[in-house]
């Protein structure tokens, strides 16, 4: 469950197609893969009261308010934002921070209903416990079938664990609901009937939210049809968070620019908005992205980013088909925890490992570490230069130029969710004809050096530089040193 936490979900996604098409795409899937195509899967605020635990200190409670292996296997210190944190099948995954550490649970697995993960802090090192969170399934539920599970604290001390399930009488994907006095349960199942099952319609995906004047909310992805485009809907919740009360409320549905279908949302509260993540794409498809929109009231109207949040192109292929997104908080960062495809279908299994980001916020916005952001050169604060317009090959179909002395610069106002080292990445176009070099300044730093190769055809091309970002908003100044060249945008990763 997302929890509110205004200083700074989950899910096994349902593609709305029958279990033959799976198959047959996932057949395709390793065909590609074998002609050499990548792919994959996806398998302050109000982050949402579930995130911490009653037994969290109440600092961290207050921040809730405002945004399988035989046996346990320990997956030592974590790496950099692209190294798992699980590296076995661990897809779907939600994780609540309590007194005791961090608590993770994932779609069924290995003979699991609900395998689960812990560790002391949220980076990890985490270890599978070997345990199932729900060990009997509801006398409803079809074993086999148990995806994306999501994990909230009562006031009460005790918890709910929300999971998606086969109905046996309709043969669709319905909730369910299962209690326990402590995180890691077991759950025992709160009724004999699923929580929410719509006729002739696969209903998936669910993420408890919890907002700032303590009203429980259920969002969940439910399947389209010939004229209905599903989409994702949020249900308010008796206190109990047993029962939903009044209509459920459609808040997103795909966009043409979207692919496939979306699913798996996860709602967090930052600074009085609340935003949605959630993931589109099927999940084993390298196409599999998460992104987010963003809303003044939990009912919507939700505006989408202009970009998505988590992509296998952004992560430059390092991690695959990027989904099934959660959001924790640590009582002093807050992180995305996601699945990324470590094998795709085929001869084997497909496996989804757990990776986490660090997240960050953007005057409202999210930023997450390891995925590269865009800035548009256009957008930039310009000295001596000037936008071109309708250049054909730029991104945004503009350039901005030219930078052929020291006096002209490009200024770009770039967002880091944590202190360290990145890459800035630059697409340009020579213009000389001979090498030329640019300078970037960051924070005013001393220049760092980028060079230009000469390319008599004046081509797009792009050139890389390590910079040292600082915990939020930074400058970076680019000049001309030798040369001459127009500006397409500017990437930090």
């Amino acid at each position: 469950m997302r929890s509110l936490e205004d200083p700074p979900a989950p899910s096994r996604r349902v593609t709305d197609r029958p279990l033959a098409v799976l198959v047959l795409g996932a057949l395709v899937s390793a065909l590609i893969t074998l002609v050499g195509t990548l792919v994959s899967e996806g398998g302050g605020s109000a982050e949402s009261a579930r995130r911490v635990g009653p037994g969290a200190s109440s600092a961290a409670r207050s921040a809730t308010a405002s945004p399988a292996p035989s046996a346990p296997a320990d997956q030592g210190p974590p790496g950099p934002p692209t190294t798992p944190l699980i590296d076995s099948n661990f897809p779907d995954p939600a994780v609540i921070r309590t007194a005791d550490g961090y608590h993770a649970f994932a779609t069924n697995d290995g003979g699991r209903n609900i395998p689960m993960a812990e560790a002391p802090s949220a980076t990890g090192p985490w270890t599978r416990t070997g345990s199932d969170a729900l060990p009997a399934l509801p006398a409803w539920a079809e074993g086999g079938r148990t995806w994306a599970p999501d994990v909230s604290a009562r006031p009460d001390g005790s918890y709910l664990l929300y999971f998606t399930a086969q109905d046996r009488a309709s043969r669709k994907q319905c909730l369910g609901v299962a209690v326990a006095g402590s995180v890691a349960g077991p759950y025992t199942p709160a009724s004999d009937t699923p929580l929410v099952c719509r006729a002739g319609r696969d209903t998936i995906d669910p993420a408890a939210f919890v907002d700032t004047d303590g009203t429980r909310y259920l969002l969940y992805k439910q399947e389209g049809g010939e004229r209905d485009p599903g989409g994702l809907w949020v249900q308010r919740l008796t206190p109990d968070g047993l029962a939903g009360t009044g209509a459920a409320v459609r808040v997103l549905t795909k966009s043409t620019a979207e692919p496939e279908l979306v699913e798996a949302p996860a709602l967090v509260r930052r600074d009085g908005k609340y935003v949605l993540f959630y993931a589109a794409g099927v999940f084993h498809s390298s196409e599999y992205q998460t992104r987010y929109a963003i809303a003044p009231s939990i009912a919507g109207p939700y505006t989408r980013g202009t970009r998505a949040l988590l992509t296998t192109t952004g992560y430059r292929g390092r991690i695959t088909g990027p989904g099934g997104a959660d959001v924790v908080h640590d009582g002093t960062d807050s992180h995305l925890v996601f699945h990324g495809i470590l094998r795709a279908p085929g001869a084997d299994p497909l496996v989804r490992a757990m990776y986490m980001a660090d997240l960050g916020w953007a005057n409202g916005t999210p930023v997450v570490r390891g995925s590269a952001v865009r800035y548009e050169a256009e957008s930039s604060r310009l000295t001596g230069v000037a936008v071109r317009r309708k250049v054909a090959g730029a991104s945004g179909g503009a350039t901005v130029g030219t930078l052929d002395r020291p006096g002209k610069s490009v200024e770009l106002d770039i967002y880091a969710p944590t202190a360290g080292e990145y890459q800035a990445r630059v697409g340009y176009v020579n213009r000389g004809p001979g090498p030329a070099a640019l300078a970037a300044l960051v924070n005013g730093a001393s220049p760092v050096p980028l060079a230009l190769p000469a390319d008599r055809s004046h081509g797009f091309h792009d050139a890389t530089a390590a910079v040292t970002l600082r915990t939020g908003w930074n400058v970076i100044r680019l000049t001309a040193s030798t040369g001459s060249a127009d500006l397409d945008w500017l990437e930090v990763s």
